[in-house]
């Protein structure tokens, strides 16, 4: 797993998020064993200005509240203004950032399924036609548009519910005016969650109906058959901008095809190779065959999706590795560097001092 931290100023709490190898995020829910997160935070407090590629069960629900926010979303990337929102459907990979690293402050509900999918039949069938990987992968939102609105407001409403939720306390006067809340009274929302629990499920209620089958470009409807490799997207976001953005959010290089069920299966069976054989000599070979796809199809798609080459995906998985047992064990530099594949200690040392700015033992020493 991966721990990112980031930090906007020395006076500004950092934003941890942990992303595991197969690119599911561990959720830090305001309160614990209720699966509901509720805050407005500013994205400098992720590093870079970006938010790791990540995926979870959840439903997010965002909205802008000051600056531009870009989101990718299974390859389409979608600019939110002030005012506009998005939400994310479930297992989707996602992430939000700023190219240009300016601020933006945005509100976020994230919502598990397990609060209301299996209440009933009914429900969980509705739950499952609109979590299919075959439904569309986002739904965009405006204020102009009235049910829209009223989800926007509701997403200020469960944070302004919820224990921790709230705009922060260290947030500037206008960016909380600009959101229309006011910080939540954490003594009366902590005596009694069930306020924020009901609007959290009323605002799944109001989408759950309203993601639809995918089309491609001639207006078929995409399903799980379809190839990744011949589908030629073309998909619209709410902004009227196409798919020219994900270049060069993500590849860099022009257009982008609209992901599919096989793009983000290809992609977690490949990364969870990395996760559970990362400590053996793996090659490109190797984790192109875990996707089933050539080695050129690989290098793409993690680019698309992961943001890194693939080699450099398994190196830092062993960096991870090398870490926790350098922390926590008293194993020498030489056998930490074969427990986590690395082909020679020297080797470790050279990757490990350019990644982190310390030898091994220097490292070790700060623990």
């Amino acid at each position: 797993m991966t721990d990112i931290v980031g930090w906007r100023s020395a006076a500004m709490p950092s934003k941890k998020i942990t992303v595991f190898s197969d690119m599911s995020e561990h959720i830090y829910y305001n309160v614990p064993g209720l699966p509901i997160y509720a805050r407005c935070d500013p994205l400098s407090t992720f590093a870079d200005y970006r938010c790791p590629c990540h995926w979870h069960r959840d439903l997010e629900f965002i909205r802008v509240v000051s600056g531009d926010l870009h989101y990718f979303v299974n390859g389409t990337v979608t600019v939110l203004h002030p005012g506009d929102g998005m939400v994310v459907n479930s297992s989707r990979l996602h992430y939000g950032f700023s190219p240009d690293r300016r601020e933006s402050w945005f509100s976020c509900a994230v919502v598990s399924p397990t609060l209301f999918e299996d209440l009933t039949p009914a429900t969980n069938a509705r739950c499952a036609r609109a979590f299919s990987q075959d439904m569309d992968d986002f739904l965009t939102l405006s204020p102009d548009v009235d049910w829209q609105r009223d989800l926007l407001m509701g997403v200020e409403e469960v944070i302004r519910l919820m224990p921790g939720g709230g705009v922060r306390r260290d947030s500037p006067t206008r960016i909380t005016r600009a959101a229309g809340v006011a910080p939540a009274d954490d003594d009366v929302a902590a005596a009694d969650p069930l306020p924020a629990v009901a609007a959290s499920i009323r605002l799944c209620d109001m989408v759950l109906d309203r993601f639809a089958p995918r089309v491609d470009g001639d207006g078929d409807e995409i399903n799980s058959a379809d190839d990744a490799e011949t589908g030629n997207g073309g998909r619209m976001d709410g902004n009227g901008a196409g798919m020219a953005g994900v270049a060069g959010a993500v590849s860099g290089n022009g257009g982008a095809r609209g992901a599919n069920r096989r793009d983000l299966m290809t992609v977690l069976n490949m990364t969870g190779l990395v996760q559970q054989r990362f400590a053996e000599p793996l090659n490109l070979d190797d984790i192109a065959a875990a996707g089933g796809v050539s080695r050129s199809q690989c290098c793409i798609l993690f680019r698309r999706y992961v943001r890194r080459t693939p080699n450099e995906f398994l190196t830092e998985r062993r960096l991870e590795e090398a870490k926790r047992m350098l922390a926590g064990t008293s194993a020498s530099v030489a056998e930490t560097a074969r427990a986590c594949g690395f082909s020679s200690s020297s080797y470790f040392i050279s990757v490990f001092r350019r990644r982190f700015g310390l030898t091994p033992n220097a490292y070790r020493g700060t623990r």
